[in-house]
């Protein structure tokens, strides 16, 4: 493969996960999800979303809390960080269980057929996210 070659292949983008410990003590993976997306805007804004509508399932006073400290400046920080090559990131206690998300500058293989299970590129016309939303059951959190 030659350099031309390579350099069709790969697309800048930005690789995004979702780490959900059962508490903010757990040493134990919850769950884990990723979602890749070509601009970092999208990227900063789908960690926004899905946060929002993790709190769906919380009850009103700690739902309230959650998307007060969603409403902070750093959003802009964040993609501003992504522009320059840099990693960002969000940490959040939802109702005792701790979520984490992260984004960061990533060169992506282009495939035809990606592995099943395997995140594809989330291009800014498609209403794609991370998951379902955190809600309280047999325990958990």
């Amino acid at each position: 493969m030659t350099r031309g070659t390579a350099s069709t292949l790969l697309t800048p983008g930005f690789w995004c996960e979702r780490f959900v410990y059962r508490s903010v003590h757990a040493d134990a993976l919850a769950s884990w999800t990723a979602v890749a997306t070509d601009n970092p805007v999208r990227a900063v804004r789908l960690m926004g979303a899905d946060a929002r509508k993790m709190t769906s399932g919380l009850p009103e006073g700690e739902r309230q809390r959650v998307l007060g400290e969603l409403g902070s400046p750093g959003q802009v920080g964040a993609m501003a960080a992504l522009q320059r090559g840099e990693p960002c990131g969000l940490a959040l206690d939802c109702a005792g269980a701790w979520v984490e998300w992260s984004a960061r500058p990533v060169l992506i293989l282009s495939v035809a057929d990606g592995a099943p299970g395997v995140p594809g590129p989330c291009r800014a016309d498609q209403p794609v996210g991370f998951g379902a939303p955190l809600t309280p059951a047999d325990g958990f959190p």
